[in-house]
């Protein structure tokens, strides 16, 4: 026998050692050790997972089971590891530039508190700028304001003090006391830290129902506004709005027909260097169906210019267009600026989710350096094709009707995803998926709705069971 063949069947005995102490730790509710050790061992958390614990056999001398198995039968121990792993050797990642880390055993959800609600909660919101109060909307039509408690302190209205109907978004402005309401007739009303709505006209940017919405703070009474309605429109506006000014004043800069339905919108700010001087453009990234391209945009901060700056392809065929559709997509290892706006930085990651049936795949991005699209003078759209750092293969079930939530939890040093069947983890350092156990109805319920508080490490969850979770991480 080799020298290198002898070397892999110790690394299989050592793994697969390893694989029945953890599941050995984990059946005798050993939970203490059973952290440590996966912190202390390389495999993967899925593998403390009820059905993969059910497939390998107990036995007290688990060492000398291990050694006799890869004397007699190693072609069957390699395919059992392998099965342990959907994703196998994942491609190398520079962790010195992208500081990503492995799942934080030590986390778990707790203090979880629960409310049934008149309708699905299609909706839900930490208002960090009111006290922390969630906004809720319902599938019955109602809109409240609840305390951490889950009590509903007040029901809002529109300003004929009517109830809006379906509303699918709404909360805080970023770096204000303001909060707002999307109608779903494309109005939008704004509220104050009360939640008593501000004088003037309601704001009508768009004919149907607004899809999407996302904010950017200019200056101390200035605002980004841009929306996405189901008519597949985008539309930019400058919101004035501050103590000295009576009505909120509404100017649209830019506007844009999409060729298909607008599926996610996300909004940060960049900072490059171009010849010695430090240039801050606000950029946003759109999906949309049947386009498996994320769209860059850049706004000129001074002029407010809006220019597709680069295209950024989610697969590697430069003559296929379309292969799946983004189903959500989030940003990891930003910084917050003097605004609270999340900003772009070097280590930043673009996360998306996407529709591949029947298991979902995450693809994670880089951001491409918007420094040489400044610099350069050119018509030419750039799509970039080599930023697809990872394609994780996820055990996230889902179908073609399925909506799933992406959220990235600092805590957990990982993503959460609300799925058709409960709450999902990934570990985005070796991409492992399995089910968050929350030992709640959550596990079984489809989830509708998410909305995590940065600051206080909180989560709110709406179910389509009709019951919303409030839980710490």
């Amino acid at each position: 026998m080799s020298e290198s063949t002898t070397t892999s069947n110790e690394d299989n005995i050592e793994k697969y050692t390893a694989v029945l102490i953890a599941q050995y730790l984990k059946k005798q509710g050993y939970d203490n050790t059973l952290k440590s050790f996966l912190k202390e061992s390389s495999i993967p958390m899925s593998v403390i997972t009820a059905k993969n614990a059910s497939d390998m056999q107990d036995d007290d001398d688990l060492k000398s089971i291990i050694s006799e198995r890869v004397g007699y039968n190693d072609h069957i121990l390699e395919n059992k590891l392998k099965d342990m792993s959907l994703n196998g050797q994942l491609p190398p990642i520079d962790l010195n530039r992208y500081p990503l880390k492995r799942w934080n055993v030590d986390c778990k959800l707790s203090g979880i508190k629960s409310r049934k609600t008149d309708g699905i909660p299609i909706m839900v919101n930490f208002c960090e700028n009111s006290n922390d109060n969630i906004i809720v909307s319902t599938s019955s039509r109602q809109l409240e304001v609840c305390n951490s408690d889950l009590t509903t302190m007040t029901k809002l209205k529109n300003q004929q003090n009517k109830a809006f109907g379906v509303v699918k978004f709404a909360g805080p402005i970023i770096g204000s006391n303001y909060n707002f309401v999307c109608s779903m007739f494309g109005e939008i009303v704004l509220y104050d830290e009360l939640f008593k709505p501000l004088p003037g006209l309601t704001f009508k940017p768009h004919e149907r129902m607004i899809t999407h919405i996302q904010f950017s703070k200019i200056d101390s009474s200035s605002w980004y506004m841009l929306t996405a309605s189901m008519d597949n429109t985008l539309k930019l506006n400058v919101l004035s709005l501050s103590n000295d000014i009576v009505t909120p004043k509404f100017d649209q800069i830019w506007s844009t027909k999409l060729l298909s339905a607008c599926t996610t919108l996300n909004m940060a700010n960049t900072t490059v260097n171009i010849n010695g001087k430090q240039v801050t453009r606000t950029v946003f990234f759109v999906t949309r169906m049947d386009f498996t391209h994320i769209l860059c945009y850049s706004i000129d901060n001074v002029k407010h210019i809006v220019d597709n700056c680069f295209n950024i392809a989610l697969n590697n065929a430069q003559f296929s267009t379309h292969s799946f559709n983004v189903r959500d997509v989030v940003l990891i290892n930003t910084e917050k600026d003097h605004n609270r706006n999340d900003c772009i930085i070097e280590q930043t990651i673009i996360c998306v989710a996407t529709s591949h049936i029947p298991y979902m795949r995450l693809v994670m991005i880089e951001f491409p350096d918007l420094a040489p699209w400044l610099t350069e003078e050119s018509n030419i759209i750039k799509t970039y094709y080599d930023k697809i750092l990872r394609n994780i293969a996820t055990q996230i079930p889902q179908d073609s009707y399925s909506q799933p939530i992406m959220r990235y939890v600092s805590k957990f040093n990982g993503i959460i995803i609300g799925s058709d069947n409960g709450i999902y983890s990934i570990d985005l350092l070796n991409g492992e998926s399995w089910k968050l156990d929350t030992s709640t109805g959550i596990d079984t319920q489809r989830i509708k709705s998410i909305s995590f508080n940065q600051l206080k490490s909180e989560l709110i969850i709406g179910t389509a069971m009709k019951v919303m979770y409030l839980c710490s991480v």
